[in-house]
């Protein structure tokens, strides 16, 4: 019924301009990017191997989420444990289980990233709310501290515009899903605003693997002056899941869809609200402030194992930085400086127990433009941490600090092509878990994670339709962190190393077709005992990705299509190589979709080949334990925008 009332006011809206349509078709000019410098900044000028994938990249794709999205990038390896994108391993440059504490993710320039292993919750940012997506690969530690020791992965919301907009969507598939959203934009004089809501529902391709969300939010933006923007945005996210667990080999071979924990389940309560200024002081420079808070409150019930864990998590953050662009002795230049004040306090309810981690980083960058086409950029950060942790035994404050610097030189040519060159240091303090646990205490030998970066980079455009990205890169570690699983802690590993190669092209060769390739080369080992020589797990050493979309073709109908391929690699927790290496796997995806006037409707498969296989797989006591991913399935949706 809502699907028939979604067509009948469709329907009645007059259709986009074609002009429009074919102008998001083209590979943009010049792409203009803010998590590689914390300001506005072309690609061509930052020393770092960036992607933005658009709202356009966005709506042709077969995503359910956000790492469905960036599984098709190079240099990235996603991690599905229960096959729904609620617990996720998004691994930028090779660090296996750990990779969740060293990707960091941010929403619209806010961290989201825990404090303890619970990682990433990338439930809570519907794809529908999504403008862009920017990846920034290699460390960026002097900019945003801890986590950002493989990349930083930047999701930025829409922002309202003043002309009235609605959208309806309604989205089906297989095992049960259905999700519906709706919303809404529009704004007058000096405001304008955006409210959306979104219910989200799938019974979970194997037992016990439902998934229900809920989210609503809304976007406010004020503009007092021309020289002034206020920013307030906030949300509400809850959901309830079940916990299928893992299986054995020989499972796996009987009924790959069973569970050993039927009734083993979680819920979550997740909200925030931000606050941003934008003030531009002429030529004095800018200055731009955010006040956040967020709360969360989780709940996992192990009914198999008699546990239950309940926790309420508040994060407070401060991040004001001042920015200036000008001429210094008559070359362009670009000064940043800034402060990072986040405040986070984890109440672990079934305990009575309190975890606290206060952080105060203080960082700058500038980048000098030597001559026209050559960019010299310096910057360094240090960052002082303090824990708290408040528990019926003992009640410790450990403090640390560090440090992070880099340097790069950009070379420009031709127009929007670029070479670099970057060295960076790089620092991850230990999560909460991993420094502290309640029947061990305080893990006082665990130290932070360092390293040093080393990266050659090319972004050559060969027309203004088709380019190619290039980089290399070596980053060697002192006292990377890794789980022991004979010991039940977390350890210091004296000396790794990650090295590896990244390739992307992208093609708009013709008006109506659009292709994309890259391939990925990583090699992280472990360089002195108790592991020297060995791989780290869950690192596969070649991975890829091709696709390709056909657009208007044939007058309103798309058509895209995408292949994943990820190698072989060692589980997690096989530090000492010593189980089988798990099997290659590739997923091919297609989607076509149908636009008339401002309807549109879609029909999708992914892993057309039904190719059977396991994102997430662990070396455990008794072997490999496995957690399988979903097979063939489709999705199709209509939606409506008047």
């Amino acid at each position: 019924l809502l699907g028939i009332l979604i067509v009948v006011i469709g329907a009645s809206f007059p259709a986009s301009g074609a002009d429009e349509q074919l102008q998001s078709n083209e590979i943009t000019m010049e792409e203009v990017v803010v998590t590689g410098t914390r300001t506005a900044e072309e690609i061509k000028k930052v020393p770092a191997n960036i992607t933005v994938i658009t709202r356009r990249d966005i709506e042709t794709s077969n995503a359910k989420n956000v790492p469905d999205l960036l599984r098709t990038q190079e240099g990235i390896v996603v991690r599905d444990f229960l096959g729904n994108g609620k617990t996720v391993d998004v691994d930028l440059r090779g660090f296996g289980e750990t990779a969740s504490s060293n990707t960091l993710v941010l929403m619209d320039g806010r961290r989201v990233n825990a404090i303890d292993l619970s990682g990433v919750d990338w439930t809570q940012i519907p794809l529908e709310q999504i403008d862009r997506i920017e990846i920034v690969r290699g460390t960026g530690s002097v900019l945003y501290g801890d986590n950002a020791v493989g990349g930083v992965i930047n999701i930025i919301t829409k922002t309202p515009g003043k002309k009235p907009h609605a959208k309806v969507a309604v989205i089906l598939g297989s095992y049960g899903r259905n999700k519906e959203s709706v919303s809404f934009s529009g704004g007058q004089g000096k405001v304008a605003a955006s409210l959306f809501a979104t219910y989200d529902s799938t019974n979970g391709y194997r037992e016990n693997n439902a998934f229900r969300a809920k989210d609503a939010g809304a976007k406010i933006v004020l503009d007092p002056s021309e020289i002034l923007r206020f920013t307030l945005s906030g949300s509400y996210h809850s959901d309830q899941y079940g916990l299928p667990g893992y299986l054995s080999k020989a499972e796996v071979e009987l009924d790959r869809q069973a569970t050993n924990s039927p009734l083993d389940n979680a819920y979550t309560r997740d909200k925030y609200a931000d606050l941003g200024m934008d003030l531009d002081l002429a030529g004095l420079g800018r200055v731009v402030a955010d006040i956040s808070y967020r709360k969360r409150d989780s709940e996992t019930n192990w009914v198999s194992w008699l546990w239950t864990s309940e926790t309420e998590t508040k994060t407070k953050g401060f991040t004001p930085h001042y920015v200036w662009e000008g001429s210094l002795a008559g070359h362009e230049n670009t000064f940043i400086a800034g402060v990072d004040l986040y405040w986070t306090d984890m109440d672990i309810l079934t305990s009575s127990e309190r975890v606290d981690k206060d952080s105060q980083g203080y960082y700058f960058n500038n980048a000098l433009s030597l001559f026209e086409n050559l960019i010299l950029s310096v910057g360094a950060r240090h960052e002082r941490v303090e824990y708290e942790f408040d528990t019926t035994t003992a009640d410790v404050k450990p403090v640390d600090r560090k440090e992070a610097y880099s340097a790069g030189l950009t070379y420009t040519y031709q127009g929007r092509s670029s070479l670099f060159v970057r060295a960076n240091k790089s620092f991850r303090f230990p999560l909460t878990d991993e420094l502290f646990s309640s029947f061990s205490g305080l893990n006082a030998d665990l130290k932070p994670q360092e390293g040093k970066h080393y990266e050659l980079g090319i972004r050559h455009y060969f027309s203004k339709k088709m380019y190619l990205t290039a980089t290399l890169y070596r980053a060697a570690f002192d006292n990377e962190i890794f789980y022991n699983p004979l010991t039940f802690t977390n350890e210091n590993h004296p000396e790794t190393l990650h090295r590896g190669i990244e390739i992307g092209a992208k093609a708009d060769p013709c008006r109506f077709f659009t292709c994309f390739a890259n391939y990925t080369y990583e090699k992280a080992t472990f360089e002195k005992e108790p592991f020297d020589g060995n791989d780290i797990p869950a690192v596969p050493k070649n991975r890829g990705n091709f696709g390709f979309n056909i657009h208007d073709f044939i007058p309103g109908v798309t058509l895209t299509a995408q292949y994943n391929y990820v190698g072989s690699s060692y589980a997690i927790s096989d530090q000492a190589n010593q189980h089988e290496k798990l099997e290659s796997y590739y997923t091919i995806d297609s989607k076509i979709a149908y636009k008339w006037k401002n309807l549109e409707a879609f029909f999708g498969v992914n892993n057309i080949t039904d190719e059977k296989y396991s994102q997430y797989v662990v070396a455990g006591w008794s072997g490999l334990v496995f957690y399988p991913s979903p097979e063939r399935n489709w999705v199709a949706g209509i939606n409506v925008r008047f």
